[in-house]
């Protein structure tokens, strides 16, 4: 009995032990069967094509068609057009549809990938859905929410890729973020002790093309950080929570989630990592973004090395899809150490998952750490003043000194200035001990913008993107970097920088400006209430604050006492 390698019998096989082209009567019987297999075999090749071809054979919501469109300038078609399949009927509003549409060439890339529809009248295309990369990466999965007749996969290719804005719960997104983002993460969730979520899912409107990915977020400040390391202390109660995740996800429609898992001890990196592995697993079966946002590793200077501690790049990386690093705050290290950090990640991590985060907040330093200020407290601070002096009486036509108390110069004092050395609006000033703060802006941000080029980064998140005048306005900045790739790197005109003073009444020895912090006010001639302005600018907005006087007239010097002459009447 003859048998091929692997004891299978060939299907046209016979007991003679002879091929196909041997002699005997049974030789046209083999050919009939092998013409039979041949055509079968035809039949099953022809019918999986036209399933997935836009034949007649197709039964999903979705077939390919032969329709040939160019895509639009900044994107590339990474998959043929489809063709809605009319056969599935009319869709009821409401009803979400699932889909699968494969690659035209398998990828491992899942940056930027997006389902587009085409629209006849206007002969364009439009963002309708995020797309997930398969772990094969063949092919991508999503959601709609309707069923337009011409759908393709696309990828946008802009050199800066993600943008990437935080938003407060139910929060008010800034407008530039609004026309510019590609993700909208919204602080919706965190962890209770038994693994569930609480929290409510934002109810914010957003373009169709923009992913609305929820962060579950825990940290010191809420202590949720404690909570969450009983979480990941046994496979149980990690199983548990993934499970709980996954079906918030599910329950609110949501492409994904983000986790911001902060503050972890660092004996936490194995528990963590089991995790997230656990959590991208399900979710990727489902066609669901995992995103990390995780704290910058820090370089340790007397070691010589960088220290991730309860986060292991490496093995996230493997797991999540994003992995956004949240806001390195310590300016006076870090235009040296954050280049570092990313040379270090590069070999861990593929780059285009990394995302680097901006803030419109200031920052200051003290010897009990780091504070987050909003722009407006930071320039409060720059623009106190005082009287010296204040609390004795001011006459009028008198010469009085005006301090702005935490810029003055004269007080060894920076005042408002661009550092070169941190690429920041910076000041120094004295409470309990000496204080620096930096000032976000158009100008540090876009030094900092010029990291995500250098090293081919995935794009650049913002921490705060709500429409708040009380931040600094950093879109300016972020805008043309998005459209053209490149950051925009220029420093503030030193003049803008200077304090302009203006009193209500009187004069300002020297002119308007004081360069040095102090002035000197000459009182206006009439007594009354009066007032002296600080104007400071961090040089993009203008920031004021005012003292107020109370002049009262000149105290009349006695002269000397006359002395009457004998036999005149005393003078006065």
């Amino acid at each position: 009995m003859n048998r091929m390698r692997g004891s299978s019998r060939l299907p046209w096989g016979g007991g003679s032990g002879h091929g196909i082209y041997a002699g005997g009567g049974g030789g046209l019987g083999r050919l009939v069967m092998l013409g039979a297999i041949v055509l079968a075999v035809f039949l099953i090749a022809y019918f999986l094509f036209t399933r997935a071809c836009g034949g007649d054979g197709c039964v999903d919501e979705y077939c390919s068609s032969e329709r040939s469109i160019q895509a639009p300038e900044g994107y590339e078609l990474v998959s043929r057009v489809f063709a809605y399949n009319t056969k599935k009927g009319v869709i009821a509003p409401g009803t979400d549809i699932r889909i699968q549409i494969p690659l035209v060439q398998p990828s491992q890339d899942n940056a930027n990938l997006g389902f587009y529809r085409y629209v006849e009248d206007s002969k364009a295309w439009e963002p309708i859905a995020a797309a997930a990369l398969d772990p094969q990466g063949r092919q991508v999965a999503g959601v709609l929410k309707e069923a337009p007749p011409l759908i393709a996969v696309m990828r946008r290719t802009s050199p800066v890729g993600r943008v990437i804005a935080y938003l407060e719960h139910n929060g008010s997104l800034h407008p530039e973020a609004a026309a510019r983002a590609t993700i909208v993460h919204t602080l919706d969730f965190r962890p209770d002790s038994s693994g569930a979520l609480l929290g409510e899912l934002s109810t914010i409107k957003l373009d169709p093309r923009v992913q609305h990915i929820p962060v579950l977020s825990a940290s010191i400040a809420d202590k949720g950080n404690i909570l969450v390391e009983a979480i990941l202390s046994d496979s149980k109660s990690r199983s548990n929570h993934v499970q709980q995740i996954v079906k918030k996800v599910n329950d609110t429609k949501v492409p994904g989630i983000d986790i911001a898992y902060l503050d972890l001890r660092a004996d936490q990196r194995a528990s963590f990592a089991l995790f997230v592995a656990e959590l991208g697993d399900h979710l990727r079966k489902q066609g669901k973004t995992l995103s990390l946002t995780l704290p910058p590793p820090i370089k340790v200077p007397s070691q010589d090395r960088i220290d991730e501690g309860a986060y292991d790049w490496a093995e996230l990386g493997k797991s999540a899809d994003i992995l956004q690093m949240a806001p390195f705050r310590d300016q006076s290290t870090y235009r040296n150490d954050m280049q570092e950090v990313l040379q270090f990640l590069a070999q861990k991590v593929p780059s285009n998952k990394i995302v680097l985060t901006v803030t419109p907040y200031a920052t200051e330093k003290a010897a009990e750490g780091l504070r987050r200020l909003s722009v407006t407290e930071a320039m409060g601070i720059a623009t106190k003043l005082s009287i010296r002096g204040q609390g004795q009486r001011l006459e009028t036509s008198t010469n009085v000194e005006v301090v702005g108390v935490n810029i003055d110069k004269k007080d060894n004092l920076t005042g408002i200035v661009w550092d070169p050395v941190t690429a920041c609006v910076a000041f120094t000033y004295k409470s309990n001990g000496g204080r620096t703060v930096w000032i976000e802006n158009f100008f540090s941000v876009g030094f900092k913008l010029e990291l995500i080029p250098r090293f081919n980064l995935g794009g650049v998140a913002v921490e705060d993107a709500s429409d708040n005048i009380n931040l600094g306005n950093i879109w300016p900045a972020i805008l043309p970097f998005v459209a053209g790739g490149q950051p925009i790197l220029l420093q503030p005109n030193s003049n803008d920088l200077t304090p302009k003073w203006t009193p209500s009444k009187g004069t300002i020895e020297g002119g308007a400006l004081g360069p040095k912090g102090s002035v000197t006010w000459v009182t206006p001639a009439e007594p009354g209430t009066y007032k002296v302005t600080l104007q400071l600018s961090d040089g993009i907005a203008l920031f004021e604050s005012e003292v107020t006087a109370n002049v009262q007239p000149r105290e009349k010097t006695p002269g000397p006492s006359a002395t009457a002459q004998p036999g005149q009447a005393p003078v006065g």
